[in-house]
């Protein structure tokens, strides 16, 4: 895949969760951790548990530990754990690389191998492979990811309506034929394209408007984006 430039004031906008946040904080130990919030009044702290993520940072794709608060139910052993916003789950990347990933391939018009990359950094990894099992993933929740990101944007975005800071509006998506499902895949690119093009246009990270998304679903236990 060779990479396909975008605008350079993108590159402020282009920055994990981690680097453009304060969600995540710095312990005096030196770990960055993700407290998160206690599930109820009979939950108490219970350790933390290690996570490993690649997100961008700089411009680069970089390997990042982090922790994550866990949780017990007072006198049981029924455990859980916060979960932050740009961790998908069961996948080695933040959501901003899920995000680019999908949205390049989605508005390119071509295959997952041939198709240019919307950064740099991402030129090499994730693999073609990785993309499409994400897609595969990724397209039936398009419609609940796109509700989100206008949820999202309708909050940021008041007094003005959220379609007042695109302008000339948004971009027509790409030709769906060759996805098994084209409104899947319509739902998904619609939902992505306005998470971008809101980003540029408001000027805050995609990560951040990503995460504003995740918290406004309906179903906090529902996948996110994949």
């Amino acid at each position: 895949m060779s990479e396909m430039p975008l605008p350079s004031k993108w590159s402020a906008l282009l920055y994990g969760l981690m680097s453009s946040t304060s969600l995540y904080a710095l312990e005096a130990d030196g770990r960055r951790v993700y407290r998160g919030v206690r599930p109820g009044p009979g939950w108490e702290g219970h350790g933390l548990m290690q996570r490993i993520l690649l997100t961008l940072r700089g411009g680069a794709l970089q390997r990042v530990v982090f922790y994550k608060q866990r949780w017990r139910r007072k006198g049981t052993n029924e455990t859980c754990h916060s979960r932050p916003p740009d961790d998908c789950a069961s996948v080695w990347f933040c959501s901003l690389v899920v995000t680019l990933s999908l949205w390049g391939w989605l508005r390119s018009q071509q295959g997952v191998h041939t198709h240019d990359v919307p950064h740099e950094a991402l030129a090499a990894c994730p693999s073609p492979r990785t993309v499409q099992r994400w897609m595969t993933r990724a397209q039936p929740l398009g419609a609940a990811t796109a509700h989100a990101v206008r949820h999202a944007l309708i909050d940021i975005s008041e007094p003005r309506s959220w379609e007042s800071h695109l302008g000339g509006g948004r971009s027509p998506p790409a030709d769906q034929r060759r996805w098994a499902d084209p409104e899947a895949a319509l739902a998904l690119q619609s939902g992505l394209d306005l998470a971008i093009q809101s980003a540029f246009a408001l000027t805050i990270p995609v990560s951040l408007l990503m995460a504003e998304a995740r918290r406004r679903q309906p179903d906090p236990d529902q996948p996110w984006l994949i």
